[in-house]
């Protein structure tokens, strides 16, 4: 039996569009904007990973989208300096922010805005 494919953990916005249509869902979104140059804000997938890894079926509840803020012009605004900033988005409503890699503060917040397992 082949190994089972691992899920993708982030995804990489390319597009303003793509950015609306990844948000279109129920699924919590917590979206790091940044700067391509910026390397601090670049090194959060393990810190993402850790993360996901104590969410029970985290795949279907939350995704983790990837922004380059001059890509999305929507939200550039939110990325003031360099240093990574993440909003959370239940569905396409922004519900609140996160300045810096605070992992008790993010974990926090998806604590708080997660879907239950329920509710398909």
């Amino acid at each position: 039996m082949p190994p089972k494919k691992q899920q993708e953990l982030q995804v990489t916005v390319k597009s303003q569009e793509q950015f609306y249509e990844l948000l279109s869902g129920k699924k919590l979104s917590i979206v790091d904007i940044h700067l391509t140059w910026c390397g601090p804000c670049t090194l959060v997938s393990s810190t993402f990973r850790s993360i996901a890894m104590k969410i029970e079926e985290w795949d279907s509840r939350l995704q983790f989208l990837i922004v380059d803020s001059s890509l999305v012009p929507d939200i550039s605004h939110h990325q003031a300096s360099c240093k990574p900033k993440f909003l959370f988005y239940l569905g396409p409503k922004l519900i609140g922010e996160v300045s810096g890699v605070n992992v008790p503060k993010l974990q926090q917040m998806i604590n708080r805005y997660i879907p239950g397992l329920d509710s398909e």
